[in-house]
């Protein structure tokens, strides 16, 4: 089955002094046994267009298994915020843009978050947006009046409200058709709750870090869902939402360097061919001595006169 991760963070962060390697990234998809990743840098990164590079290139080293989401503070020069977005979408292949209420001090509803999502509206990409943490901006419901007015744009909420305002976010997600919600750190409870009211097409599988994947991924599958409901959640739902490209069911590397190598030692192998000419040489003669054989033989003629 597809499985997305579809909000991770990597390189440095000064404001949650954290660091996560590319590295560490790969290495938990791979332990964790899941497809892709849809990473974005930390809100609190030194140099946001050097970690959108950074995507960018582990992107193109694993390609259909890391998509970047562009995450720069809107309260820079508007122009400046405009060109380093749309430089993420349109060059680097980026599939959505970040609001990070906390980690940047955003208010939603403010004049600069509303370049947020008229460059995502023309861009046309999704708006992810933390929630959770840093009340009030980061109350789920100072997200509505911006999902309506940009009905056409789609919103992801991530951390769904982190476990103490996640019923606040089914109500902005049950208001808006346009909001979906990343569960990372809500309770296993709240996002089966989740599922049966909005349905398994709202909902997004999440870790925030890496190192959070294994237990997220358990409290899913510790849920009963549907077959159906944990294709859409675990996987499809990202697929949809970001439009990603290139998405396959997870394989596991090694087997397939094995593969690799003994595909090689096999067409390698000294005495191949030569056996299978000696075979040839040896049904040639097979074949000569049974006509041979096969040749009539006639009467003896006697030497002596009748």
């Amino acid at each position: 089955m597809i499985t997305v991760d579809a909000y991770c963070h990597v390189g440095d962060c000064c404001i949650y002094d954290a660091s996560v390697s590319d590295q560490e990234i790969v290495a938990a998809l791979n332990a964790n046994r899941l497809s892709a990743a849809i990473v974005q840098p930390f809100p609190g990164a030194p140099n946001p267009a050097e970690v959108h590079d950074r995507i960018a290139s582990l992107g193109s080293r694993y390609p259909g298994r890391i998509f970047g989401i562009a995450s720069v503070t809107p309260h820079i020069d508007r122009d400046r915020y405009h060109r380093e977005i749309e430089r993420c979408v349109r060059e680097l292949g980026f599939v959505g843009v970040a609001l990070n209420t906390f980690g940047h001090v955003v208010n939603p509803n403010g004049r600069d978050a509303k370049t947020v999502f008229e460059v995502a509206r023309e861009l046309s990409v999704p708006v992810v947006v933390e929630t959770g943490w840093g009340a009030p901006f980061g109350l789920p419901s100072a997200i509505l009046p911006r999902a309506r007015e940009y009905s056409d744009v789609k919103i992801v909420l991530a951390h769904a409200g982190a476990g103490l305002y996640t019923v606040e976010a089914y109500v902005v997600a049950r208001e808006a058709a346009n909001v979906y919600l990343e569960t990372s750190w809500c309770r296993g409870e709240d996002i089966k709750w989740l599922v049966s009211e909005l349905g398994g097409s709202r909902i997004l599988l999440g870790s925030d870090r890496a190192f959070n994947q294994e237990a997220e991924l358990a409290k899913y599958r510790s849920l009963g869902l549907y077959q159906f409901q944990q294709y859409q959640v675990l996987g499809q739902n990202a697929i949809d939402v970001f439009c990603l490209k290139g998405v396959s069911e997870f394989v596991d590397p090694a087997s397939v360097q094995i593969a690799e190598v003994a595909t090689a030692d096999f067409a390698e192998t000294p005495g191949i061919e030569a056996s299978t000419e000696v075979s040839s040489a040896e049904a040639n003669e097979e074949a000569t001595d049974s006509e041979t054989v096969s040749e009539p033989v006639g009467e003896p003629v006697s030497s002596e006169a009748p």
